[in-house]
């Protein structure tokens, strides 16, 4: 049996870029697994179905390295366990082959690449976060965080209810309640207005 592996990371993602590749090489596919999920958990249903139903001279063609597994040790485990049930593992983007003496090496070099790329990933999101909270902007413009108030933005009933606090009426949870806000919300409220 000849099948393809195909992974996306979020199920709005399609595997169709994948799909492409894979069909470019006029191989008669049995079968296709796809996952849509990430590549940094090795427990993946179509993954696990799929290991289970392969047996000794089957085929399996992956994309791309990273579309098996993000952690090196989760992607060696992998095909070790596909090599050990017999089935050859064809990488097509890296040109790695489980029946060639080198196909270890190049686990190894571009799996850790994988690796590499998912934690700068994960960097590079990290530092966007940051950047957008120090600018209060995302890329696209719009606004990142909680809006910021001026006194004008305030609820129209927030002065009368001041009076009343200040006069000792109403208590601040009383007057949270009124206005249909949280104690947190009030006292950035109450804040604002005695700036």
């Amino acid at each position: 049996m000849v099948v393809k592996y195909m992974r996306v990371s979020t199920k709005q993602q399609t595997i169709g870029r994948q799909d492409f590749q894979l069909d470019k090489l006029n191989v008669i596919f049995d079968r296709s697994y796809i996952d849509k999920m990430t590549g940094k958990v090795k427990d993946r249903p179509q993954l696990n179905k799929m290991i289970v139903e392969l047996s000794f001279g089957d085929v399996v063609y992956c994309e791309s390295i990273t579309r098996l597994g993000r952690s090196l040790k989760d992607l060696i485990e992998i095909m070790e366990l596909l090599i050990a049930k017999g089935v050859r593992v064809l990488i097509v983007k890296e040109g790695i082959d489980s029946d060639s003496s080198t196909y270890k090496l190049l686990i190894g070099i571009f799996g850790s690449i994988g690796e590499l790329e998912r934690e700068s990933i994960q960097e590079r999101v990290i530092q966007g976060i940051e950047k957008c909270k120090a600018t209060r902007k995302t890329s696209t413009g719009k606004w990142f965080g909680r809006v910021q108030l001026t006194k004008n933005d305030l609820s129209k009933t927030f002065e009368k209810y001041y009076i009343q606090l200040m006069q000792g009426s109403i208590t601040k949870v009383e007057m949270a309640k009124l206005l249909g806000i949280g104690r947190a919300t009030l006292y950035r409220w109450l804040e604002l207005y005695e700036k």
